[in-house]
This record gives C-alpha cells, sequence and structure tokens, in this order.
C-alpha cells in the first residue's frame, strides 16, 4: 500500500471550504471506502468531495480506476482517507479483469487491515440503473459485514437531469430497494458533473448542494472507531481476518459471476 496520499483541506455542510493545515487536526484519518460497479462515478465523486480533479475520470462506463487509491481530505475539521477502489465486474475483458481486481483486493484488504480498519463504506450507484441490478456489489461487500457495525450508506450519482430535486430518487426507490434486501445508514443524491462556467444556474446549484449533501452525510454516519470484525467470526489476528474476509468474498464473488452467466444464457 502506498505510503503517498493525495490530501487536501475541505468541510461539511455547515461550514465554508478552508485551508487549514492538516496539523491542525487530532488523530488518524478514518477509512472511507467507496466500492459500486465499473464507471458508476466513484472517482467523480472523489473529486467531488475534495473540491479539486485528483482522481482520474472517464466519459463512458468505462473503469478508470485500476487499483486501490487513497485520498486524505478534511471536513467539517474531521480527518478522513477516501478509498476509490477498482470495479469487481469487468469480467476477463475489462480495463480491470476479473482475476486482478480480486488479486487487487486483497492486497488492499491486508494493507487495510494493517492499518486502522474500516469506519465508513460508501456504496455508489447510478440512479439511471434499474434498482433490482444493484444487488450484485451490495452483496459481494455487505454479506462480508452484515454482522459487523461498519455503516454503510448509498450515494446515488447522475441526477443532475432528476425532476424536481435530486434527494426525491431516494424517496421513489428505498422502499423497492428494501424489498431486495439492501439496507443503508445513510443517504445521499447527487450529480458529480464538473463545474464549468457555461453550465446552467441550475447545475450549479445542485453541484453544490451535492457536494453539502455528501458531506454531511459521511460527517453524519462515520463511525469514530474502526471495525475489523467482520459478519458472525470472532476475527483474533491479522490472518484469521484475512482469511474469513477472502473466503466469503470469494463466495459472493463466485455466485455473482454465476447469476450473470445465468442471465446471459
Amino acid at each position: 500500500m502506498s505510503d503517498s496520499h493525495s490530501s487536501t483541506d475541505t468541510t461539511g455542510a455547515i461550514d465554508t471550504r478552508g485551508t487549514h493545515s492538516q496539523q491542525e487536526y487530532q488523530g488518524r484519518p478514518r477509512n472511507v471506502v467507496l466500492y459500486g460497479e465499473s464507471g458508476v462515478g466513484k472517482s467523480s465523486l472523489i473529486n467531488l468531495i475534495m473540491g479539486r480533479d485528483v482522481a482520474k475520470t472517464s466519459p463512458d462506463a468505462l473503469a478508470c480506476t485500476t487499483t486501490h487509491a487513497p485520498y486524505d481530505v478534511t471536513i467539517g475539521g474531521q480527518c478522513f482517507r477516501l478509498w476509490d477502489t477498482a470495479g469487481l465486474n469487468e469480467g476477463s475483458e475489462g480495463t480491470v479483469p476479473a482475476a486482478v481486481a480480486k488479486r487487487n483486493l486483497t492486497k488492499f484488504l491486508r494493507g487495510l487491515n494493517q492499518e486502522d480498519g474500516v469506519h465508513l463504506l460508501i456504496y455508489c450507484v447510478r440512479g439511471t440503473r434499474a434498482t433490482k441490478a444493484l444487488r450484485t456489489d451490495y452483496k459481494i461487500f455487505s454479506a462480508v459485514i452484515r454482522d459487523s457495525k461498519v455503516p454503510t450508506i448509498v450515494v446515488v450519482t447522475c441526477l443532475e437531469d432528476f425532476r424536481p430535486v435530486m434527494k426525491e430518487w431516494w424517496h421513489k426507490n428505498k422502499d423497492e430497494l428494501a424489498t431486495y434486501g439492501m439496507q443503508f445508514s445513510g443517504y445521499a443524491c447527487v450529480t458529480t458533473l464538473k463545474d464549468e462556467p457555461a453550465e446552467s444556474p441550475d447545475i450549479h446549484q445542485r453541484r453544490a448542494q451535492s457536494y453539502e449533501d455528501v458531506c454531511k452525510t459521511i460527517l453524519d454516519h462515520c463511525s469514530q472507531t474502526p471495525h475489523k470484525t467482520w459478519g458472525t467470526d470472532i476475527i483474533k489476528d491479522q490472518g484469521s481476518f484475512l482469511a474469513v474476509l477472502l473466503q466469503k468474498l470469494a463466495r459472493f464473488v463466485g455466485g455473482a459471476h454465476r447469476d450473470q452467466d445465468a442471465l446471459q444464457a
């Protein structure tokens, strides 16, 4: 795991963006892991939170994140480390082949466990995606941490054209998500379009609202303590933690791929 991290100071919904020194904030940053299918906008969400373009993005649905990259940010005077993760659902021919993504994930989880555990999971989804189709990646991660106390929030992207307001997506779809077994501690409905001068006042307002909402959701739901006990298993050491976690990931990733193959048959 790299020792160098991109970092910036930004703030929560109740503050204005500041230029405070990192030394002003006490303690190590809390780990926030973003996950979701390839091309869903995880990197763009990182850039929105950071307040500048630090993560590489792609104009289409192809993956642009090929490894697990950390970005340090301060929100409302609190330090966080945002982890932009590679997608697991591209198959053997994608930018990140499934086997490579699994190896990268193994290395990522091992390193994260050696550091400070996980304080918050963010499941990123496209608002234009059918809600039933969102279950695969949710199952892969959430089955691992289902009985853990680590909170999971959902951030719904690509809502710049959703009317009348972006958060209505959640009110319209939350019950259906629940029927598929998807439960979240909190939510934010956003657009991650760049704040270009030529954009309409509506897009400028929606982007500003997106920043405020996602920062507030992170502040409200990120755990103060790290979580390294996953599922119902008692983790006694680093080796057993990794073994249990990878066993569960392999089982659920394998099941997800079988489901996708059956749908394509």
